[in-house]
């Protein structure tokens, strides 16, 4: 956790001048917003037995931006009432340029700015929920009387099989990797970067990977396991969602593992002892922590380096989808182009479930392999169902164009 700086000082609440405060709450009357919500945090992280590292960020993320918010209108949370939860959705939607970000800034520098442009329908939807769980807890907790954000329409996502919309046609996947290998590349360090992005897209897509899974992967984490059926690969997922270890089947993205090895002249199959980078940085990106020996060479350090961030991914594959719809514009294929300026890194996972499904695969499988929480809190994966799920997937579905 962080200290109480990163949380952005607010009103502090006394009870007789806000209607919302109760006379005597559990929590110090006297305390501020930017006390409260780390109280809420802390409260979500107690122990390390509450919520995984990058779902309490978004919290901290959500709580800041709220704080930055009342303290902008100076209006303590206290005093928050529905027409103000509506106000802050609002907000959201249409900020100032005084709380948009031009460019990167510490947290605890003053010139943080809590959006980077307006929050999409999705986006403000998670910050509701979000800040309404906060107020929801400040609530029972006997800080406040009511929750200015429960009456804020939560529509749902529609959850059945046919429902969900954001995918990419294999099409349209199609042109992203042809986006990518008709890049110019005169340089090495071009050809690594050109390397790079359609690995990390293949990658995306076909293992299903949370981005949030992929900045940490290294070669170690792929295993070839042996199951009755014969061989068949693996990919580990630490401290995945849910708080353990977690196997992947991967074989569909072997063979393009195997060509972005050998494209940075690394062996095609990667080993258990091979702690480089999946998806290296390139320059920049996280120190190393191994080599322990020789001296690495200029090519190794760059292949070493771990991207770090999820934003870091996004940028990649953003860029490729904006190549690609440029030049699908050329070609006059406007709503295929239309439908990847919209796409974001996480429909790469709904389109691997969609083309899945699909192909024919079991529902069931899919959703072992995606590891949704209805199948992880009630099935644990053996040995032997891990190896069902692999074959059944194996073959499946495919992505990109040899150049």
């Amino acid at each position: 956790m962080t200290s109480d700086r990163s949380v952005p000082a607010a009103l502090p609440h006394e009870p007789s001048l806000v209607p919302n405060a109760l006379a005597r709450p559990v929590l110090p009357a006297a305390a501020t917003d930017a006390q409260w919500a780390r109280a809420w945090l802390d409260a979500k992280s107690a122990a390390g037995l509450g919520l995984r590292a990058t779902t309490l960020a978004q919290y901290e993320l959500e709580a800041r931006r709220l704080l930055w918010y009342a303290n902008d209108i100076g209006r303590p949370l206290a005093a928050w009432q529905v027409s103000d939860a509506n106000d802050y959705l609002a907000f959201l939607a249409n900020p100032p340029a005084s709380a948009v970000s031009m460019g990167r800034a510490r947290r605890t520098s003053p010139n943080w700015r809590p959006l980077q442009g307006p929050l999409s329908e999705a986006s403000r939807r998670q910050s509701a929920i979000i800040v309404g769980i906060l107020f929801d807890w400040l609530v029972r907790v006997g800080a406040l009387r009511i929750n200015p954000f429960a009456t804020v329409p939560r529509a749902r996502v529609a959850t059945g099989l046919g429902s969900q919309r954001r995918f990419l046609e294999l099409e349209q996947i199609d042109a992203v990797f042809e986006a990518i290998e008709r890049r110019a590349a005169f340089t090495e360090s071009a050809r690594l970067h050109k390397a790079r992005d359609r690995w990390l897209v293949a990658l995306l897509f076909l293992t299903g990977l949370r981005a949030s899974e992929v900045i940490a992967l290294t070669w170690a984490d792929f295993e070839c396991l042996v199951g009755r059926s014969g061989p068949f690969w693996t990919v580990r997922i630490r401290q995945a969602k849910g708080g353990d270890d977690q196997l992947v089947p991967c074989d569909n993205v072997m063979e393009e593992l195997a060509r972005f090895r050998r494209l940075v002249g690394l062996p095609p199959t990667p080993s258990s002892s091979d702690s480089m980078a999946v998806i290296p940085a390139l320059g920049g990106g996280r120190q190393p922590s191994r080599h322990q020996g020789p001296k690495p060479t200029e090519r190794q350090e760059k292949l070493d380096r771990q991207l770090g961030t999820r934003q870091a991914i996004y940028i990649i594959v953003r860029t490729a989808f904006d190549e690609a719809a440029h030049r699908l514009t050329s070609e006059g294929r406007t709503e295929d182009a239309a439908r990847l300026r919209t796409a974001s890194t996480h429909w790469l996972r709904h389109s691997h479930a969609t083309h899945l499904l699909r192909a024919g695969v079991p529902v069931t499988d899919v959703q072992r392999a995606l590891r949704h929480r209805d199948i992880n809190t009630t099935r644990r994966y053996t040995h032997e169902a891990l190896e069902d799920v692999a074959h059944a997937l194996a073959g499946k579905i495919s992505g990109g164009r040899e150049s």
